[in-house]
């Protein structure tokens, strides 16, 4: 009974030991999150500078009046993909499925890195997109944004990253983003599935409507600014409604008004 008494103290201490080694170096990690951050030259940048993808995998702050690198930031086996500047803070997508949001540069500092979130799916997706569709979609200003894949939509609060929705397909269904189109603060795409495909749309909370469909409907932008689909065995796009998903009583598929 002492014998399994001591062994489980001793087991109960090595994991707390285990437990402070760990947590001692997550703090002492170099800030922010391990990445690599460096800062070039005393002199502050000018008002002009600007985020871009530069060279070696990093996000650099460019300077085009004295044509200089004043700051660079890189994530270590990681490449940024694209870049987007939404409400104050630029988003950055890299190939691995990380989204970073870097503050702004204000009266000539450095950018901030001011938070990480993980898109499960996102590294396949950005590989196989052929820019049919959007890699992220600024909603409500940019003060959110939606970053849709197959299997995953995620909705964004830009200044912090916290996810406001997240919805998945159910099984034998999967989102294609790139047939989605963006009108206003609205994201519509085709959900095709095994049976029972659906037309989504999305907003800045979460998924707004679903209407039935086949697996070949695609979602258009008309000359009107209006939402259009088209599905078999229409000939041409027919409008729908933006807020409710439905089909207006006095169109017909294969003509417009």
């Amino acid at each position: 009974m002492v014998r399994h008494m001591r062994s489980a103290v001793v087991a109960l201490l090595v994991i707390l030991a285990a437990v402070g080694v760990g947590a001692a170096a997550r703090d002492h990690r170099p800030a922010p999150f391990g990445d690599a951050v460096v800062t070039r030259g005393s002199a502050p940048a000018s008002p002009v500078a600007y985020l871009r993808r530069g060279s070696e995998g990093s996000v650099e702050l460019y300077d085009p009046r004295s044509a200089l690198v004043s700051w660079s930031y890189r994530r270590p086996g990681a490449a940024p993909l694209r870049l987007f500047a939404l409400a104050g803070t630029t988003v950055v997508v890299w190939d691995d499925g990380m989204l970073t949001g870097l503050g702004p540069a204000l009266g000539g500092a450095a950018p901030t890195v001011r938070w990480h979130r993980f898109v499960p799916g996102l590294a396949d997706w950005g590989k196989e997109d052929d820019g049919g569709g959007p890699l992220l979609a600024p909603l409500d200003g940019g003060t959110v944004f939606l970053v849709p894949t197959p299997h995953l939509m995620l909705t964004f609060t830009t200044a912090d990253g916290t996810i406001r929705a997240d919805t998945l397909p159910p099984a034998g269904c999967a989102y294609d983003p790139s047939r989605a189109v963006q009108l206003g603060d609205s994201v519509v795409l085709p959900r095709p599935c095994e049976t029972q495909s659906t037309l989504d749309a999305f907003g800045p909370n979460g998924r707004r409507w679903q209407a039935p469909t086949s697996p070949l409907a695609r979602p258009t932008a008309l000359p009107d600014g209006s939402l259009g689909l088209w599905d078999v065995p229409a000939l041409h796009p027919y409008r729908i409604d933006l807020d409710t998903g439905r089909r207006p009583a006095a169109e017909r598929p294969g003509s417009l008004p």
